[in-house]
């Protein structure tokens, strides 16, 4: 499903393989070695820069202190140590935003995802600065979640347990781009998409889980894509996987700099849609995110329960402490090893994704699926009967991003 076309300047780093590697079966690995340098050496540069920026301008997390006129909602995940600088995001954002502007050719496979990422990183970084209430937040993720799926992911090749996606087809063209709306295809695919945004992003809540995770799933999307030959994804996820390696020094608890709305979002969109891109299956995403979406559906299911939202903005804006790290740090545990927990999961069952074919990937899903459950559900348990000591264990970040 990868209809990029790439620029010169692409091909030309293709060209910097040592000779070592060259007519091996790991060059078409070894080759992308430079855009895994590049995402590290601008991850280096510009975290401690937007670091800087952002302690300058109050742009900061501060422990127990409300932030642009708002309290929190839940004092138990406003515990935080020290004043901390949000926006780091930016530091992985932007360059893989300017990655796609001069490594492929802008067209009508490019463009909107350029849009889309546009979009996104102005708006959460907005969001980082001014606290932007539950319903703006969401009115940009669907915003930018509608126009890939409109135009970025054709439905054609796009599988999921072979059924019809494009059974009502619309064509339209907007600014002289050809766009299609596909019925049911293209209101899954946007569900799907918010899902794996919002799941993505509600893991932030403990500092460096979001980073170490996404790291994991970015290198096994890059192994995914570089066997079926998708060159955009293969591209954008090395670079994101270097990037987050870098990154990761910086968020790992002692937590230096925050990710913030300008990274968490974007990660999630960009695990789905590259996902997408390399595999055309929804199969893929949902073994890689597995641990999130389960964690995320756990949570939305409860606190309906508990507290019955009227809506959806109501439901989203709910801030509680259920999520499947903050049950980890209320048996103890420390926030490195929380963070070592979910890591070991998430590249557990997303190696799944890099093996299984086929019937076996079916399976593969339905046990990954069930692992996800029982491990929540016994966590949560034994959670339950334990007392929370560790109360600077939270990051205040996710009370800020619905």
């Amino acid at each position: 499903m990868d209809i990029s076309t790439s620029t010169t300047i692409l091909n030309s780093l293709f060209n910097f393989i040592p000779q070592t590697f060259q007519g091996s079966v790991y060059a078409k690995y070894i080759q992308y070695w430079p855009i895994l340098l590049i995402g590290m050496v601008l991850a280096l540069i510009l975290t401690p820069i937007i670091g800087h920026i952002a302690t300058k301008y109050d742009i900061t997390y501060k422990p127990g202190v409300k932030r642009k006129d708002k309290e929190f909602e839940n004092e138990q995940k406003a515990v935080h140590e020290g004043v901390t600088p949000a926006l780091g995001g930016l530091a992985l954002t932007i360059p893989a935003l300017i990655a796609i502007l001069v490594f492929f050719r802008l067209d009508s496979f490019t463009l909107p995802l350029v849009l889309a990422l546009s979009i996104l990183i102005i708006g959460t970084a907005l969001d980082d600065i001014f606290n932007l209430p539950a319903k703006i937040q969401f009115g940009y993720q669907l915003l930018a979640a509608s126009i890939i799926a409109f135009s970025v992911i054709n439905l054609t090749n796009l599988s999921l347990f072979n059924l019809p996606l494009d059974s009502y087809v619309w064509n339209f063209s907007i600014l002289g781009l050809q766009q299609s709306l596909a019925l049911p295809g293209d209101i899954l695919l946007i569900f799907w998409i918010l899902v794996c945004i919002n799941a993505v992003k509600w893991t932030a809540g403990s500092p460096g889980i979001i980073e170490a995770n996404s790291l994991i799933i970015f290198a096994l999307i890059f192994v995914i894509a570089i066997r079926s030959t998708s060159l955009f994804s293969a591209t954008l996820s090395i670079l994101m996987a270097g990037g987050l390696l870098v990154f990761l020094i910086f968020a790992f608890p002692p937590q230096k700099i925050m990710t913030g709305s300008s990274g968490k979002t974007i990660y999630g969109l960009l695990i789905c849609v590259l996902a997408l891109i390399a595999d055309s299956k929804f199969s893929t995403t949902i073994m890689l995110l597995a641990l999130p979406v389960i964690d995320f559906a756990y949570v939305i299911i409860k606190r309906f329960i508990i507290y019955k939202p009227k809506n959806l903005i109501e439901l989203i804006r709910i801030s509680d402490t259920n999520h499947i790290h903050h049950q980890l740090l209320k048996l103890n545990l420390n926030r490195k090893q929380v963070v070592l927990i979910e890591t070991a999961i998430t590249l557990f069952l997303g190696s799944f994704a890099v093996l299984s074919t086929g019937a076996l990937r079916f399976f593969a899903i339905i046990l990954a699926l069930a692992f996800c459950i029982a491990f929540i559900v016994y966590i949560n348990i034994r959670a339950s009967q334990r007392k929370f000591t560790d109360k600077r264990g939270e990051s205040p970040e996710s009370k800020y991003s619905y």
